[in-house]
This record gives C-alpha cells, structure tokens and sequence, in this order.
C-alpha cells in the first residue's frame, strides 16, 4: 500500500479528528514534493548556467590571449 491508498482509508475513517489530521498530512506532504520539484528545477537550471559560464571564461580567456598577441 502507498501513501495515497494510506491516505484514502485514513480519510474514510468516521472519527472527524483522523480526517482532518489526514488531510493536513495529506496537504504537507503535497508542499514538500512541489518544493522539491522546484529546488530540483532550480539546480538543474544552477547547473546549466555554471557550464554556461565554464564555456564563456574559456572563450574570454582565448580572445584575450588572441588580443594579447606574442610580447
């Protein structure tokens, strides 16, 4: 049994107390997997934007040393 089909059979129980108890747990546990989509997103995104930059100091490296010329 998953957590949703836990959730379910919590949730048809009659006690008013284990319903709403379930549901807030319910609701946290939503947050918790949107927050982690979006800090997976987020260092996806820190990822391509270090490579990015590696890619661009590279390439500002070699135009000053073109520009430099032999001394």
């Amino acid at each position: 049994m998953n957590n949703e089909q836990a959730m379910i059979v919590i949730c048809e129980h009659t006690d008013p107390k284990v319903r709403e108890a379930a549901e807030v747990l319910s609701a946290s546990n939503k947050r918790r997997k949107n927050t982690l989509n979006l800090i997976r997103e987020a260092l996806g995104d820190l990822r391509l934007d270090l490579k990015y930059m590696a890619f661009d100091l590279v390439a500002t490296r070699r135009e000053r040393d073109v520009l430099k010329g032999p001394v």
